[in-house]
């Protein structure tokens, strides 16, 4: 029978139920493909802290950064003590908001995009879906730039419009048809502009991903891609070996 250990426990920071329940169910799911067995990786050791999402929309939406990193700093702190060796952030706007954490910790971050080219694979026209912040973070243009890739990302109108959604459906667990109407949309006017793939980065976007089909290009679950990675990195495999499970 294969053995397989883990070596590393994954510290989550977490933003919301329906989230954050997707991570878990993926990390343990890949762990236990990856070792071929029942056992002796059975359950992956994982700690979390999950922030207070709604005051962590409220200082976004109010403009208050510092407070909004100051919670991502105070959740990295807990999980440094409790022995995270790693760091997996869940959501694509809060791991814009992690300078201070960085500064106060010297745990490592897995990072969201890096975790998403993984799957993206040898394309160079890469859409990407996110919140507009998320966007303009610049995690997801390093990640392109590393790889000589060019980021393509929606017109102003429909970035409102799925900031809109995000935040009155999604991160409440609502998809409506319209919210799957308004991703599909997204996806095919990527496309248009030429996208061989398309990220879905905001990581609340997994909720919808299934109802995603008939697509004109492939799209990328950053989330269950990310939780992949955590996985793998929990047994000391690097984010650039097997995918796991798909």
């Amino acid at each position: 029978m294969p053995v397989m250990t883990q070596v590393k426990t994954p510290g989550v920071v977490g933003i919301s139920t329906y989230v954050d329940y997707a991570y878990h169910l993926e990390m343990q799911r890949t762990a236990r493909a990856a070792a071929g067995t029942d056992g002796p990786i059975n359950q992956l050791r994982v700690v979390t802290v999950t922030l207070d999402f709604h005051l962590l929309i409220d200082n976004l939406m109010a403009g208050r950064i510092a407070d909004a990193e100051e919670q991502v700093a105070a959740a990295a702190t807990a999980l440094a003590a409790a022995g995270a060796d790693f760091l997996v952030v869940t959501s694509g706007t809060t791991s814009t908001l992690t300078d201070r954490a960085r500064e106060r910790v010297e745990v490592e971050f897995l990072d969201l995009a890096e975790a998403a080219w993984w799957r993206v694979g040898e394309a160079r026209r890469v859409g990407l879906l996110s919140t507009r912040r998320a966007a303009a973070g610049g995690i997801f243009q390093a990640a392109a730039e590393a790889r000589g890739a060019t980021l393509l990302l929606p017109r102003p109108g429909t970035a409102a419009q799925l900031d809109e959604m995000i935040f009155d459906e999604l991160v409440y667990g609502t998809v409506s048809p319209a919210a799957i109407q308004l991703l599909r949309d997204a996806v095919a006017e990527l496309a248009e502009e030429g996208a061989e793939t398309v990220i879905l980065g905001n990581t609340d976007m997994t909720l919808a991903a299934g109802a995603l089909t008939d697509l004109p290009v492939p799209i990328v679950d950053s989330a269950l891609a990310h939780a992949q990675a955590g996985a793998y990195a929990a047994l000391g495999k690097p984010i650039n070996g097997p995918h796991g499970q798909g």
